[in-house]
């Protein structure tokens, strides 16, 4: 959440929230799996940074320095002094005429740590008076670069934030995430000196919304917490201290008050209720404390759930925000999201290598999740491009664009738009493995290829990306604008054209091209199947043949 964003843009905002209706407009919502309970054995940690309808993010990256006397600065006063040394990384950043600081969302360093910030999140009335918070602390603007520009393992971006606070303050309160290729951690910054922090465990998992959320914490336990000193002190004195049956201090309670806003509480439930259903029950309940962390009722939790989770507007719940009477619900999916990111780090990949950034920009409801080695230097230049409002060469753009079109009418577009896309994660699914054990045979053999490697793969991913987006746009416009001239008992649900061989290719066919017939024929064992491209089932777009979804549907 931008602390000092409404200064700035008060009237958009307003609309913004009228024309949305949610209960928090600038709002974030953390997730993590323990690599314990993940598919592929990877720790991941993902976020959702939730601002407005419209607001460009541009990726960048960040050069490793030996240049002293730097310091990491905000545009409201705080300032750190850097080491020496600090660390390359790659960021998301604010567009530079958006007026409030870097705000550089996550943020992959060259060491393999990985940080998220932040889930925004604030304590009751009586805690604000008893930790005030700070005018030129430490803010969110610059949180996740410092860490990854100073810190080599989770726990230290967790030490330099804590020192950052201990000795500047902080403006306000706020939730981070970081991991590494062996642990994740979570920070909660409560106010303007008091903060707590946690190891997460391996074998669960967590989703939750703008409030915080540590239980039970042990001070004495510095393998596992990491706590402000004179926290638990601060907590009695203004009365609000809350324990366990074991006597332990529940931090995010106490700060609470118990308490918690409908808003953030029923994402919290949303999540358990998509990943540990046993638990979270059929219905929502506000006056529940919905816990951190729990077990997920399937044995692991796979990319493409975290994705769902993404994707998530409590759909076949009584929160669905298409029923009457539900549409002020605050979803997990809103509009108002220019970049989702999932962050995998594995255990067996070098440290400089083994992160994958899957980044949604404009939201993961209606794009598509694309996978970014870590220790890519040189970006695109579509994802640094600043453009306020709609530039073709803009990656983000290329994405929203699609988005605004599938917000006008979730009930026609929304399944057909994510159709295409998660097909095309599929594909990246599919081939990610061995992509993997190619760059790490690359890093061990040729440290120049595999440098080489991360780049040209991110180049093409995105440029592959760009070409079906605007094939799907096309599509898309098409029939939004078909639709419009008809009664609404007329209007058509879009099915989209998809990539053919990919698809197939990604289940396990082998394709192949007629061209005295012009038709494709796949085939898996002894099951084929053709298709003509002179009879109208499919079509070619710059050498791709593309099918009606319901071909592909059916393999």
């Amino acid at each position: 959440m931008k602390k000092h964003f409404t200064r700035l843009f008060v009237t958009a905002l307003a609309v913004f929230l009228l024309l949305n209706s949610v209960g928090s407009a600038l709002a974030c919502t953390g997730l993590y799996v323990g690599k314990d309970v993940s598919a592929d054995g990877s720790i991941i940690i993902a976020r959702c940074e939730d601002i407005g309808a419209v607001y460009d993010k541009l990726q960048t990256y960040v050069p490793a320095s030996d240049e002293a006397g730097r310091t990491m600065d905000d545009i409201y006063g705080f300032s750190y002094p850097l080491p020496a040394h600090t660390y390359g990384y790659t960021q998301m950043e604010d567009h530079p005429n958006a007026g409030d600081g870097l705000y550089a969302a996550v943020c992959v360093n060259e060491m393999g740590v990985a940080i998220t910030g932040t889930v925004s999140a604030s304590g009751c009335d009586a805690w604000k008076e008893a930790d005030p918070y700070v005018d030129e602390g430490l803010r969110e603007a610059v949180i996740p670069c410092l860490a990854a520009a100073t810190a080599s393992t989770a726990k230290e971006a967790v030490e330099v934030l804590c020192k950052a606070v201990d000795e500047y303050g902080s403006a306000e309160g706020n939730v981070i995430m970081m991991a590494d290729q062996n642990e994740a951690w979570i920070l909660e910054i409560y106010g303007g000196k008091h903060y707590a922090a946690m190891k997460l465990p391996d074998d669960q998992v967590a989703v939750f919304g703008n409030h915080f959320m540590i239980g039970a914490i042990d001070p004495k336990d510095t393998e596992n917490f990491v706590v402000s000193k004179g926290f638990v002190e601060a907590l009695d004195k203004a009365k609000l201290t809350k324990k366990d049956e074991d006597g332990k201090v529940l931090a995010a309670q106490s700060v609470c008050d118990g308490k918690r806003g409908d808003g953030s509480n029923l994402r919290n439930w949303g999540g358990m209720h998509l990943l540990a259903p046993s638990l979270a029950g059929d219905k929502y309940d506000t006056d529940t404390f919905y816990p951190l962390l729990y077990t997920p009722d399937a044995d692991k939790v796979t990319l493409q759930d975290v994705f769902e989770v993404y994707r998530y507007r409590y759909e076949g719940t009584p929160y669905d925000l298409s029923l009457e009477g539900q549409e002020n619900n605050r979803a997990i999916a809103v509009s108002g999201t220019p970049d989702t990111h999932v962050i995998q780090l594995f255990a067996d990949m070098p440290a400089q290598y083994s992160a994958i950034t899957w980044l949604a920009l404009a939201g993961g409801e209606h794009s598509v999740f694309f996978p970014e080695f870590s220790g890519a230097t040189q970006l695109p230049g579509a994802l640094g491009l600043a453009a306020e409002s709609y530039e073709p060469d803009s990656a983000y753009w290329a994405f929203k664009r699609i988005c605004g079109l599938a917000d006008t009418n979730r009930a026609l577009y929304s399944e057909g738009v994510q159709n295409f896309w998660k097909l095309q994660e599929e594909v990246y699914i599919a081939q990610i493995d061995e992509q993997r054990l190619e760059l790490k045979a690359l890093a061990e053999s040729d440290p120049d290829g595999a440098a080489g490697y991360v780049n040209s793969h991110l180049a093409h991913n995105l440029d592959d990306l760009m070409k079906k987006s605007e094939v799907l746009y096309k599509e898309l416009l098409t029939l939004v604008s078909r639709n419009a001239g008809y009664a609404a008992n007329r209007a058509k649900e879009f099915e989209p054209n998809v990539p053919l061989r990919a698809a197939a290719e990604a289940k396990g066919y082998t394709v192949t091209w007629d061209a005295a017939a012009k038709a494709v024929t796949l085939a898996k064992g002894t099951a084929t199947k053709t298709v003509s491209l002179t009879d109208g089932d499919a079509v070619v777009v710059e050498g791709v043949t593309y099918v009606p979804y319901s071909f592909v549907e059916g393999l």
